[in-house]
């Protein structure tokens, strides 16, 4: 009898392990899918991007082809050369790094050759490499803009009245 409880208290103690085991198993695997599902391809952060591009600086239909193209290519190329420098089991975030700016140099340069002046001081803008003297030019012509806009809807309104 002293056998069977043993057995029994055995069997349970499996039976709880057995069933810790499967919901950490179950658990794991759903977070797993989870993030899968969150990572993002260089093709849709390239589109997630270009579109980001495309509403900020005003791009012109041609504009947004060719930052499209810019992206698409520099991105999935650098997301290469990261994939490389990971499967090689290098662990120096410098190294990650270096690719990280070498690519964003390269995109930049691309972008400079299809931007105008004012839509590259606002992309410098965005990303918090504009000088302190290109900002204060960006701003006079915001502000000019903005008050040409209110004078031209002022005169607008004006005329809908005497009409």
């Amino acid at each position: 009898m002293n056998f069977n409880f043993i057995s029994n208290k055995m069997s349970r103690n499996i039976i709880f392990i057995l069933a810790l085991i499967f919901s950490l198993t179950f658990s794991a695997s759903a977070l797993y899918a989870q993030n899968q599902e969150e990572e993002k391809t260089p093709e849709e952060m390239a589109l997630e991007e270009a579109d980001r591009l495309e509403e900020l600086l005003k791009l012109e239909p041609h504009q947004t082809f060719y930052i499209d193209s810019i992206l698409q290519h520099d991105m999935r190329a650098m997301y290469n050369e990261l994939q490389m420098l990971q499967m090689s089991g290098t662990q120096e975030y410098t190294a990650y790094k270096q690719v990280r700016d070498k690519w964003v140099a390269q995109m930049d340069t691309a972008y400079r050759r299809v931007l105008t002046n004012d839509q590259w001081m606002v992309y410098r803008r965005s990303i918090g490499k504009l000088s302190k003297e290109d900002l204060k030019i960006l701003r006079v012509k915001e502000r000019a803009e903005k008050q040409a806009a209110r004078a031209a809807s002022k005169e607008k309104k004006r005329k809908a009245v005497t009409d």
